[in-house]
């Protein structure tokens, strides 16, 4: 008889510890603000690069080297999936994808598909991490030229801008 009344305080205690409220462990929980839902422009500067072909027996060759590019991402709507990126090119209509804590820009063109991705955590104070890949590839052949996938990546970061 003892044990059974043991028993069913434990099962009591238990189903009040469940429902009483924990505020300070479920605030430990939380992730703090992802800081990347709330930008509108970005200036984004990469230093360094990564390309690659293939050889003449098919292996791939990388290579990186130090390299400056520049590009701008304004008018940023992650309501609508939209941005516009301003390069030496020139401006392009983009999809913006926010997942977790990355925020992607995609552009997809014939035979070619760049994505620029901004991670939320800083490279340096009020700078995101961010890389820039590139791919590309047209099938043609004029004369003995046949044309090769151009692949590239390029490492920096971005700053947001109002």
């Amino acid at each position: 008889m003892r044990n059974r009344n043991y028993r069913g305080l434990s099962a009591i205690g238990a189903a009040l510890l469940l429902l009483a409220p924990v505020p300070a462990l479920a605030q430990a929980d939380q992730d703090p603000p992802n800081p990347l839902t709330m930008l509108r422009g970005l200036t984004c500067s990469f230093p360094a690069a990564t390309s690659a072909t293939w050889t003449d027996d098919g292996a791939p060759a990388a290579r990186t080297r130090e390299q400056s590019m520049r590009l701008e991402v304004t008018a940023i709507d992650l309501e609508d999936g939209t941005a516009e990126i301003r390069a030496t090119t020139g401006t392009v209509f983009v999809s913006a994808v926010l997942s977790g804590w990355s925020l992607y820009f995609v552009e997809n063109a014939v035979g070619l598909l760049n994505v620029t991705t901004v991670f939320a955590q800083e490279a340096s104070p009020g700078r995101f991490k961010a890389v820039h890949s590139r791919h590309g590839y047209l099938q043609m052949q004029v004369g003995n030229f046949i044309s090769e996938p151009s692949v590239s990546q390029n490492y920096g970061d971005c700053a947001p801008v109002e």
